[in-house]
């Protein structure tokens, strides 16, 4: 493990924390768990603490004037109670965010379609917008920044990059970047960026490649950008699993990445970042979430490299019942927890590749065969990094549909086994009712994931066994039925969504939308294999019915 303690910064990524009452929420969340700072995360947070141009209309500049002048006298108020706390204050937003309300501020550098302008718009937001509005917030210790792909040269962006940094140490204040869209491949624009700046310049890495997804092989980053100062992110809210709405038990995965990064020859981060919600879906807290457990565990590995998993588990578990547990219901409650993380790698997947998009299923065969193909690293290297269905290997590929198959029927186990535990614990008088509800209804939305994922997956993998082998006696009726199966499971989502699902919080009608699964079963439906006829003809590869 790490030989000394990284700083322990909470993410807050709301646009709730603008509400006094949900900042003293997050600063008790703080003091529990003993966090070292707080980061303000918005993804236009430049945009809209920057002072508007002279040039903006009348009409726009002074209501800009309002909303920033208010901005700025809130994290005023923020920064003083951090400081009496003694608790870092951070701010996080886009280097050059993409949005209306820059436009709006600077009219001057917008007035064409052009990017000839980009260079001259950063020079002036790096070298005099962000100081400005650095001065005005002395409590701030620094910026961490997301890069996208710029549309500059490289030379020009550099330049610009050096500008910043040299605005941002003029004042004593720190600088961090992370990769955010890097539209290049190979991705190099987070180590390009860096080896253009000096070294206390410190780079933000997602502990998995592209977004935090349970399971997955830890990011290259961590090892190929040695040398440079970093800092850790892991997403505890679950943009890439669950959204908090689904169960998953991390804290084993958790210790086993910080132990490999403790084993690195590289110094080991100079922090480690939690992220506690996502702006886009602002309703959802992880604090009213099974996985509250792994807020709760993580801050603990991060200070005592010493603790397990397993008794932090039966910590928290503690914490939330009436009286001593009696061995029986611990064993339970650590077999939902085993069983909700390998349900979590394995249901919205395919042999070890992304089948999801933010959590949700592919709108279309487009989005599913471009999800299938991300370099993501998955921890399955055997399966993911084998070419999925060859065409010139009909066996390798009839060896991968079995496989597949057996993948779908362990999820729905899974699935099933955590209802029947949750079950289990709530007939116990031992947990507090609120917490029993939360298993329960979390392992009854992992049932409904679980149902559509399956379907989804048989539906999309029959497609591309026909794109890729041709159409066959059975293999175009096994597609009907299951396109059939899918219409008939959205149908049948959107009435428990009238119904029993009424119970559930309302956004899981966006993370499992009918709609959606209807789209995508159409798309499956009219696209057509390259040159081959949907009408039954004999011969083609003999394919493992189900």
């Amino acid at each position: 493990m790490m030989s000394a303690a990284p700083l322990l910064l909470l993410e807050v990524n709301t646009a709730k924390i603008w509400d006094w009452p949900c900042f003293l929420r997050i600063a008790d969340l703080l003091k529990a768990h003993s966090f070292n700072g707080l980061i303000i995360h918005q993804q236009t947070l430049l945009a809209d603490l920057v002072a508007p141009s002279p040039g903006c209309r009348p009409g726009d500049i002074r209501p800009l004037i309002h909303r920033r002048d208010n901005a700025l006298l809130y994290l005023q108020k923020i920064g003083r109670y951090c400081d009496e706390q003694h608790l870092q204050l951070w701010l996080q937003g886009e280097a050059v965010p993409e949005c209306s309300e820059l436009k709006a501020k600077f009219p001057e550098f917008f007035l064409a379609d052009t990017r000839s302008d980009d260079a001259r718009f950063t020079d002036w937001l790096f070298g005099q917008a962000i100081p400005d509005l650095l001065q005005a917030l002395p409590s701030v210790r620094g910026l961490r920044l997301s890069l996208s792909s710029s549309e500059m040269s490289d030379n020009a962006w550099t330049g610009t990059l050096h500008q910043l940094y040299q605005s941002v140490r003029r004042q004593g204040r720190q600088l961090v970047l992370r990769d955010y869209r890097d539209k290049t491949w190979p991705r190099h624009m987070l180590k390009t960026a860096l080896d253009a700046l000096p070294a206390d310049v410190c780079a933000s890495i997602k502990a998995t490649e592209l977004d935090y997804r349970p399971g997955f092989a830890n990011n290259p980053n961590l090892t190929t950008l040695a040398g440079y100062r970093k800092w850790l992110e892991f997403d505890l809210w679950g943009i890439e699993y669950g959204w908090t709405l689904l169960p998953c038990y991390l804290l084993e995965e958790f210790h086993q990445r910080l132990q490999w990064i403790g084993g690195l020859d590289d110094a080991p981060p100079e922090a480690i970042t939690l992220r506690l919600n996502w702006e886009w879906v602002p309703d959802l807290e992880l604090t009213d979430s099974l996985n509250e457990i792994n807020l709760f565990g993580l801050a603990r590995l991060v200070r005592d490299p010493h603790s397990t998993p397993d008794l932090l588990a039966k910590a928290w578990l503690q914490k939330q019942s009436t009286q001593p547990l009696p061995l029986p219901v611990v064993t339970q409650f650590s077999n939902l927890l085993a069983a909700s993380y390998e349900w979590s790698c394995k249901t919205p997947t395919l042999l070890g590749r992304v089948l999801q998009s933010h959590s949700q299923p592919p709108w279309n065969l487009q989005q599913a065969l471009h999800l299938l193909h991300l370099d993501t690293r998955s921890a399955n290297w055997v399966q993911a990094f084998q070419p999925l269905m060859p065409a010139d290997d009909p066996d390798l590929g009839a060896q991968q549909f079995q496989l597949i198959e057996l993948e779908r029927q362990q999820t729905l186990f899974l699935a099933g086994h955590m209802q029947t535990l949750a079950q289990q614990l709530q007939a116990h008088s031992f947990l507090c009712p609120t917490l029993t509800q939360r298993i329960i209804d979390g392992t009854t939305r992992a049932l409904w994931y679980t149902r559509v994922f399956s379907a989804v997956t048989r539906s999309i993998v029959l497609r591309i066994w026909l794109r890729k082998y041709g159409a066959q006696p059975g293999i175009q009726q096994q597609l009907t039925d299951a396109l059939q199966a899918l219409r008939h499971l959205s149908r049948e989502l959107d009435a428990w969504f009238a119904t029993d699902g009424q119970h559930h919080p309302y956004i899981f009608q966006t993370l499992l939308n009918p709609v959606r699964l209807l789209e995508l079963a159409r798309s499956l439906e009219e696209e057509l294999p390259d040159g081959i006829s949907m009408a039954l003809t004999p011969g083609g590869v003999n394919l493992p019915r189900r």
